[in-house]
């Protein structure tokens, strides 16, 4: 299953700090690119349980993408 999920970015100072308000979860990285593969991975591990999934089911279909194509975009930060 692929979820389209909504998150947050914020910088502050030297750190990035990304939050996906549908899950309440947050992670923090270096860089950006290190900030988002984190929200990802936490993600990944929290809806890997067969308990979250029960939990959240309606959620989770909501936000189920079956027809989305996703593409990698790269944005330099200046």
């Amino acid at each position: 299953m692929i979820l389209q999920l909504p998150i947050t970015v914020v910088e502050e100072g030297n750190i990035y700090v990304v939050t996906c308000p549908v899950f309440h979860l947050t992670s923090k990285g270096d860089t950006l690119v290190n900030a988002l593969e984190n929200i990802k991975a936490d993600l990944e591990t929290f809806l890997d349980n067969k308990e979250v999934q029960k939990e959240y089911h309606d959620t989770m279909n909501d936000y189920s993408k079956s027809d989305l194509e996703i593409i990698d975009v790269v944005v330099k930060m200046k």
